[in-house]
């Protein structure tokens, strides 16, 4: 996820504004686009010119878009990124003594991995370091450094070329920054930082399959409107492409999750939930047409069937609504796309999820959906959705 995961519903549509706790469907990207903000838990050596001094626990706060699925061999990319490590204020308490007001830091390494593709690591300051001047240094509070530049757009990171089969995990791989602190008394005391994770470290995985020679998938234009994580968890929206059986014909649609604290690991003996989650479902137009020219002018009913699937972990499935989720009346208008925001009150949980014995990871993806419907008031039916193919994950939680 990246962009991102928790859980949520399938339905039809609802009208007028989401209730507090929905995902406003603004923040919705399209149909096959994952969106998401993490904060990684990272260590950095701290040398002066170039003796180790010190070793230096932070987060690096990153975020991006990247698709759900990709094809064997298809190119992609991580794009509208952007991120900041924050060294902590104790850093600058001596400030003052030393006269120091003001730093230029030089990031020569920002490296984003995909593993299994190729490459398996870029780093986007290799051919032109990123260059901050004249950085405002307040005592005893936090240093932050970021990117994009100021005036400057979000980077990209690619291309990755995907595996022929399996998956791709992205993931943080090493950050480099130089900092010369700058003193009024004339000097400046040169510092470099090298970060890498220090905890698990993986940012979003990508399932492969269908045919090979897709062509390559650079998504921009994604809502990014996340607030800023807690340490070690993420923030984030998947849009997933399911196929649904509807008196026995197939029907494209568009599931979406999201939450704001979705953990980053899991410890070995511990679980981890979705929290605080919600979603929505997007009705493409042509989908919206095939339903009026069916003579379908409105819709409701209830959502029975999300399943979520658990690679290296426990329970092996859970279906998220099965206590039932309203889908309240709502007009279909030709030509439209319909984004709802499921369920129309409140949030949802999933989980706990366990590690299972010698797991290495706990990966959640999404499974099988169904819902029934009444149509026109009174024409009832029932819509089954196969597992998106390739697995879409919601998250992959390294066992630490």
């Amino acid at each position: 996820m990246v962009v991102a995961a928790a859980v949520t519903t399938l339905a039809v549509t609802v009208s007028g504004a989401p209730s507090a706790g929905a995902l406003p469907p603004e923040d919705v990207p399209e149909i096959g686009v994952d969106t998401g903000r993490f904060k990684l838990p990272i260590g950095c050596k701290i040398t002066l010119r170039g003796f180790p001094v010190f070793y230096l626990p932070t987060d690096v706060d990153v975020q991006g878009v990247a698709p759900v699925q990709l094809g064997p061999g298809q190119e992609f990319w991580l794009t509208q990124g952007s991120g900041s490590i924050t060294f902590p204020a104790w850093l600058t308490a001596l400030a003052p003594i030393l006269g120091i007001t003001k730093a230029d830091a030089k990031i020569t390494d920002l490296s984003i991995g995909a593993s299994g593709s190729t490459p398996e690591s870029i780093n986007i300051a290799k051919e032109k370091p990123f260059e901050i001047k004249d950085i405002p240094i307040e005592a005893a509070k936090p240093l932050k450094v970021g990117l994009p530049l100021s005036g400057q757009p979000p980077f990209e990171v690619g291309p990755f070329k995907a595996p022929g089969a399996g998956a791709t995990t992205l993931k943080f791989d090493r950050a480099i920054a130089e900092v010369a602190l700058k003193s009024t008394l004339g000097f400046a005391l040169n510092i470099k930082a090298d970060c890498t994770a220090s905890q698990g470290n993986a940012l979003l995985k990508l399932g492969i399959g269908g045919p090979a020679g897709q062509p390559p998938i650079k998504i921009q234009g994604a809502p990014l409107n996340f607030p800023e994580p807690a340490t070690n968890a993420l923030a984030g929206i998947i849009h997933a492409p399911y196929s649904c059986t509807l008196d026995g014909e197939r029907h494209e649609v568009g599931v979406a999750v999201g939450a704001d604290h979705i953990p980053l690991t899991v410890k070995r003996n511990g679980s981890f939930s979705f929290e605080r989650a919600s979603g929505a479902l997007t009705i493409p137009a042509a989908t919206v047409n095939r339903l009026l020219d069916k003579g379908y002018r409105t819709a409701a009913g209830k959502v029975t069937t999300l399943n979520l699937n658990v690679e290296g972990g426990v329970p092996n499935v859970q279906n998220v609504a099965a206590g039932g989720i309203d889908i309240p009346e709502t007009p279909l208008v030709r030509d439209q796309k319909i984004v709802v925001s499921l369920p129309a009150n409140g949030l949802l949980t999933a989980g706990p999820f366990k590690p299972a014995a010698g797991a290495g990871s706990v990966a959640v993806s999404l499974g099988e959906a169904a819902a029934t419907f009444t149509f026109n008031g009174s024409t009832q039916t029932t819509a089954t959705c196969g597992t998106p193919s390739p697995t879409v994950y919601l998250v992959e939680n390294p066992v630490t």
